[in-house]
Formats: C-alpha cells, sequence, structure tokens
C-alpha cells in the first residue's frame, strides 16, 4: 500500500505513536481517497492507545474540510447536535451558510448539515469517545450512523473504547 501523507509526516506519526505503521497508512488511505467516499469509519481500542491523537495529526495534514467533537463534553443529545453543527460551522469558515444554531431533534440537524455542507466536496466529521456520551438518545448511534447515507460528502468517524456488539445496528 502506497502512503498518502508525505514521507515526514507518517514517519513524525510513527515515531510518536510507535508500533501503529499499518494502521496509519490504512487511515489516511480512506479518508485522502478522492476516488470514494466512506460513509463511516469506526476506531475502537482501549484507552490511551492513540486512536485520537493519530486521526488529529491525521486531519490536521490533510486539505479535506473536518470537525472534531469531543463527545463526552457533551450532556444532552441536543447539546452533541448543536455542538456539532456550531463546531461544522467553525471549520467551514467565512464560506458556510448561516444556519439556526438550535436542534430540537435529530431530523433537524440531518437537515441543517445538509445545508451546511451542500457546497463542499468532502468532509469529515468525528465523534470522539461517542460510546460515553452522557445522556444519549437510545437510538443516537444509529441515526448518526446513517449520516454517511443521507449526506453524499460526509465521512463520519466514531472513536469508541470497546464496541457492544450491534452498536450501530440499523433498525
Amino acid at each position: 500500500m502506497a502512503a498518502i501523507l508525505p514521507d515526514e509526516l507518517l514517519s513524525s506519526l510513527n515515531e510518536s505513536i510507535r508500533c501503529r505503521e499499518l494502521q496509519h497508512q490504512q487511515i489516511a488511505c480512506l479518508l485522502t481517497s478522492d476516488l470514494f467516499s466512506i460513509p463511516n469509519l469506526v476506531l475502537h481500542g482501549t484507552e490511551a492507545t492513540g486512536k485520537s491523537l493519530t486521526i488529529n495529526a491525521l486531519l490536521s495534514a490533510i486539505d479535506t474540510p473536518s470537525a472534531i467533537i469531543r463527545s463526552k463534553e457533551c450532556i444532552t443529545t441536543r447539546h452533541l447536535l448543536e455542538r456539532t453543527l456550531t463546531e461544522v460551522q467553525e471549520a467551514l469558515g467565512d464560506i458556510a451558510p448561516a444556519v439556526d444554531g438550535r436542534c430540537e431533534s435529530i431530523s433537524t440537524f440531518v437537515v441543517q448539515l445538509q445545508r451546511l455542507l451542500e457546497d463542499q466536496k468532502k468532509f469529515i466529521l468525528v465523534f470522539d469517545n461517542i460510546d460515553r456520551q452522557r445522556e444519549a438518545a437510545p437510538t443516537l448511534l444509529s441515526a448518526l450512523a446513517r449520516l454517511g447515507e443521507l449526506i453524499a460528502n460526509l465521512t463520519t468517524v466514531f472513536i469508541i473504547t470497546s464496541p457492544r456488539p450491534h452498536l450501530f445496528h440499523k433498525p
């Protein structure tokens, strides 16, 4: 597999996070490809293994706009959705259309996110520690997993500690 990122960046990343060279190349290949866009990517592993560090380093090195949401800092589902819209709008900067930052439901969130991303070629949305989000609605993860199906230019990355069976089950 050929390296998608510059050799200096990959070697720096490999030095800071040891024994993960293959994973760094695989994630970079999945997130930087212009040929295809994956709807979802799940990164899982035990705590303190460099999942968030790896994604942060890769996203800062590529040209694709992105936003990282620290899910465990959000108390309710509404808080998570509103924070996500704010982070996406900040990531897009001046080119982002104005949207109402309030989200009463997941359907309102999807409509507003579609409006924000309609002119983007590709956008990467990362939910860090999504499995540790407080007071989450029971269908939140399933709904977030379907975002890539509803918004074609969106790749959603879920960083979780311990995946449960059927975590992203689509009813």
